[in-house]
């Protein structure tokens, strides 16, 4: 008798329960609230496909318009404040890739020389999109921890491109020595703890004498914004942001490595950029720095030894 009363105390508790068990478990789990994302002892963050219940489906957003020789536009949803006009996120696309290969060319290499390539940080393909094909030998592969953004990638690139969902974490499913290729537009620039470990990975699956493009904010971003970008509306919110730290931190005349504003990878980090790039020339070869090449952020060009 008394075992069945436990039995049945047991069982009527955990019936009562386990309804808010679960609710608390899914309220810690997702990041509805940011508690995860803002978390800076998390590192294998992303951003779900659906971030407000465990339980869903994805539809299927497949424009018709999508073939090899016709990329549709995302919806303005995936663009990532990068422009408020199809026609602005087109030429804004294919402005960064322009500067990224004529930095290429400057190191004598080409879309010919470096067919298998990554594009870290893709979002909706913007930038990836205008990559000059080689038909039969480019391979061009994004990835993002925006799992929206890459499911739509998916629907609507077709052959070369590739897409696949990462995390924070500084992992990537491909092999040593995979790509010519890995570049990053405004994607360090949201890394702080873990930029070291990503460069390396980075190395990692580039092979030997192949090439990493790296945008960064640093001395030269910070004047950009106080100046040319202070009153751009798409700018104006960032700016701030950047000026309260500053003002309050009291940045300016102190030494140092970086600074940054929130966590990954929401954070916004600053480099001392001639320490940057003393440390990351142990292990690979600086080819060229250039400011201002990703509108207000500085392009380094490294390349792995042979």
């Amino acid at each position: 008798m008394i075992q069945k009363l436990k039995h049945t105390v047991r069982t009527k508790m955990g019936n009562a329960v386990q309804p808010l068990v679960e609710g608390m478990v899914k309220q810690r789990l997702l990041p509805m609230d940011g508690r995860i994302l803002d978390n800076s002892f998390i590192t294998g963050k992303l951003l779900p496909y659906n971030t407000a219940t465990a339980d869903y489906m994805v539809p299927v957003e497949k424009d018709e318009r999508a073939s090899a020789s016709c990329l549709p536009v995302p919806p303005q949803k995936y663009w990532e404040g990068y422009a408020e006009r199809e026609e602005e996120y087109l030429q804004g696309g294919a402005k960064d890739m322009g500067v990224m290969l004529n930095i290429l060319k400057n190191a004598n290499e080409t879309p010919q020389t470096l067919t298998k390539v990554l594009d870290l940080g893709c979002a909706a393909g913007r930038m990836l999109r205008h990559y000059p094909i080689t038909q039969g030998k480019t391979e061009l592969w994004g990835s993002d921890i925006n799992a929206q953004y890459i499911n739509w990638c998916q629907q609507n690139f077709e052959e070369p491109f590739y897409f696949l969902t990462n995390t924070t974490a500084p992992h990537l499913p491909f092999e040593d020595n995979s790509f010519d290729l890995v570049y990053c537009g405004s994607v360090f620039t949201h890394i702080t703890d873990l930029a070291d470990a990503w460069f390396l990975e980075i190395k990692r699956i580039l092979r030997k004498g192949g090439y990493a493009y790296l945008t960064i904010h640093d001395e030269h971003t910070l004047d950009l914004m106080f100046t040319k970008y202070k009153d751009d509306p798409l700018f104006c919110d960032f700016v701030e942001a950047v000026r309260q730290f500053y003002e309050k931190q009291t940045v300016q005349g102190q030494e140092y490595v970086y600074f940054t504003i929130c966590s990954d990878p929401a954070s916004q980090i600053f480099y001392n950029r001639e320490y940057l790039v003393k440390k990351w020339s142990r292990f690979a070869r600086v080819v060229s720095v250039t400011p201002a090449a990703h509108d207000h952020q500085t392009a380094l060009l490294l390349q792995k030894p042979n």
